[in-house]
């Protein structure tokens, strides 16, 4: 049986791919341009400054119509369906106005310079642009958090942001923010950002204060379930000899049942040692059963 928390992280990754198929069709949408850059760079092999003229400030353009019309034969005045080749229907619609994408909310206060960066070759950081089928995308932050250090670049948030600081807590991390944030952060990278060492900030929290789940329910019945399903979670507070410390003293609830220790091997003890016997391993050895077993054998022959 699937537990709750597996399907609700399938279904989160089924939601992030509906989402990335809606983002991927509606940059198309809303430029009303289809445009392969794989097509250019390497069946046409043209190259970046062909088409990204550099302004005044370092910058590269956006390349207009008059950049296409060195390689294409267009006639502004008579559009065809040969316009459809680069502009989608709804474009063709609007007088084939192509609009600016713009920047998605996790670059909105990004400060970025190509003069900057003039020494490096362009494919350095738009290493996917050969295989992009579609407008391309710059590179994620790990790449140029990785850049900087290698490179000796700054290292501070300012140095790229306006707004975003390790210091000031993101609009995220407001209302419920405390009692979500462990689902966030277990489908979300980008803790590390602010929180370098994760595993020490996690710890520092949480060895004081216990997750909201782990209520009186839990310690009679739900943390066992969560602890088969993935003991790695319950390792970021607890080590292997806290369970032990418990359980020698205190029986699973599990063990008071009033089948556990029966003989027939569909029910009690026998039945959970065949779905995990590691557990069992935590407290018993295995020479344990046989202690018991060996005289069970010998009264059924």
């Amino acid at each position: 049986m699937i537990s709750m928390r597996k399907t609700k992280i399938y279904v989160a990754g089924i939601v992030v791919l509906l989402g990335l198929l809606l983002v991927v069709y509606g940059c198309r949408e809303k430029t009303g341009l289809k445009f392969s850059h794989r097509f250019h760079i390497v069946e046409q092999e043209v190259t970046c400054d062909q088409c990204h003229v550099a302004g005044e400030e370092g910058d590269y353009a956006t390349p207009t119509m008059d950049n296409c019309k060195e390689c294409h034969d267009i006639d502004e005045d008579n559009p065809s369906e040969d316009c459809l080749v680069c502009h989608t229907v709804d474009g063709a619609e609007n007088d084939y106005e192509v609009k600016e994408l713009p920047k998605p909310k996790s670059h909105a206060d990004l400060i970025f310079s190509h003069e900057v960066h003039a020494d490096f070759e362009c494919t350095t950081c738009h290493q996917g642009l050969a295989k992009d089928r579609g407008l391309g995308s710059g590179p994620k932050m790990p790449f140029c958090l990785k850049c900087h250090q290698e490179q000796e670049g700054p290292q501070e948030c300012s140095a790229c942001h306006q707004e975003i600081d390790a210091e000031k807590a993101p609009a995220s991390h407001q209302q419920d923010w405390e009692s979500r944030h462990g689902q966030v952060s277990r489908l979300d990278t980008s803790c590390v950002y602010c929180h370098p060492d994760r595993q020490k900030f996690c710890e520092t929290c949480h060895r004081t204060q216990k997750p909201r789940d782990h209520t009186f329910g839990w310690k009679n019945g739900g943390h066992g379930m969560e602890a088969g399903h993935d003991r790695r979670l319950c390792a970021n507070c607890h080590d292997a000899g806290y369970c032990v410390d418990c359980h020698r003293s205190q029986k699973p609830v599990s063990h008071h049942r009033a089948d556990w220790m029966a003989y027939s091997s569909e029910n009690g003890h026998g039945e959970a040692a065949r779905r995990n016997f590691r557990s069992c391993n935590i407290c018993h050895e295995t020479g344990q059963c046989i202690e018991c077993h060996d005289n069970i054998i010998l009264r059924k022959q």
